[in-house]
């Protein structure tokens, strides 16, 4: 689910901290085996932000592409066959220059797509995160292993 990008949905994010909440995880009593997950979830997170990254970028240039045709929608100069295209009926009022934002930012269409920019976004920045506590988790595990080896008398 989190890898499938053709529908992007806040599932998505809410999947990932429930894998992470599971992965996150330290079996204290087998630091070890522990130590030897690490690579593994580290692939597993660079996989899921490297898809979503790439899912970002089609969807940000898909985004520029739909602004700007949204763009010729309001001011009036689309053509019959693009308005027949996206199955759009044609914008019969003149907008002064201050109005065109106004009905640019209220889009669905264009709110839509920011939605699913957003979404993205905020799998790539838990990825990121996710990648970041893993690196800093090989340490944590030798202070476990080495306060077990000091409680148990070893040196």
């Amino acid at each position: 689910m989190i890898l499938d990008i053709s529908k992007p949905s806040t599932a998505q994010v809410d999947a990932l901290l429930e894998e992470w909440n599971k992965d996150a995880k330290i079996d204290k009593l087998e630091p070890a085996d522990e130590l030897r997950k690490i690579p593994m979830l580290h692939a597993k997170y660079i996989n899921i932000l490297s898809v979503h990254r790439r899912a970002f970028k089609e969807n940000e240039r898909r985004n520029t592409k739909l602004r700007r045709i949204k763009y010729e929608y309001y001011m009036g100069r689309l053509d019959q066959e693009t308005l027949k295209k996206y199955n759009w009926q044609p914008f019969l009022y003149v907008l002064k220059t201050g109005d065109l934002a106004m009905y640019m930012e209220s889009d669905s269409d264009l709110l839509n797509a920011k939605a699913v920019l957003a979404i993205h976004e905020e799998v790539m920045d838990l990825c990121e995160r996710i990648i970041k506590e893993l690196g800093s988790r090989t340490y944590q595990l030798k202070d476990v292993i080495a306060w077990e080896k000091f409680i148990s008398g070893g040196h």
